[in-house]
């Protein structure tokens, strides 16, 4: 018997690994590819893996009891969105009207940037899949504050987007780590050339 639980658990890793992998964000056409193609790639793996990780949360439960996905492709602005929904609150997956650019847009987090490093893609530094159940996760968290009994879980990540004209805002969000418990990770460009938004990370 023991034997066999073994079996199944080493079969249930193999599984995960390969599930893991087949995640990756691996475009072998990089070099080839324009920037809005290269997004493109990007758009559907991010909906790829966010339909993946739905099915499963929902999997079980019923109909009004389920996380939702409402795919907005044409907005009047010309960009795009898919909203994942719970309880009235929700987080959305966004893409510029030049179909370049991609974030995700969380109440909780702000706007967080969906970027390929190398040959993966990430979502403010983190990567697509666990970026993606960690706002899920937090989506919970905004809808039944005030059901559960648990206490609230501090959110891991924030963003700050500072005039980068301004020293003394840059050095006080940077101070961040001492004062509040937050790391600086990483900055990254703004919309606008006189800004830059700037990673932290909880430590404690």
């Amino acid at each position: 018997m023991l034997q066999e639980l073994r079996a199944e658990l080493s079969l249930s890793d193999t599984r995960q690994a390969i599930r893991d992998r087949m995640r990756e964000f691996s475009d072998d056409g990089e070099k080839t590819r324009s920037p809005r193609e290269s997004a493109d790639f990007a758009w559907r793996i991010v909906q790829n893996v966010l339909a993946e990780e739905l099915a499963e949360l929902n999997e079980g439960l019923a109909i009004d009891a389920q996380l939702t996905e409402t795919d907005r492709l044409a907005l009047p602005d010309g960009s795009q969105a898919i909203d994942v929904a719970y309880r009235n609150h929700k987080f959305s997956i966004v893409r510029s009207k030049d179909r370049r650019t991609l974030a995700l847009i969380d109440p909780s987090a702000g706007r967080l940037p969906i970027e390929r490093v190398g040959s993966k893609l990430f979502i403010a530094g983190e990567p697509v899949a666990s970026a993606l159940i960690a706002a899920i996760e937090r989506l919970i968290q905004r809808a039944t504050a005030g059901v559960l009994s648990d206490p609230p879980v501090n959110p891991q990540y924030m963003t700050l987007e500072i005039f980068t004209s301004s020293a003394a805002k840059v050095e006080a969000a940077l101070n961040l780590e001492h004062e509040n418990g937050f790391r600086f990770v990483e900055s990254y460009k703004s919309k606008s050339p006189l800004k830059r938004v700037f990673l932290f990370e909880r430590i404690r």
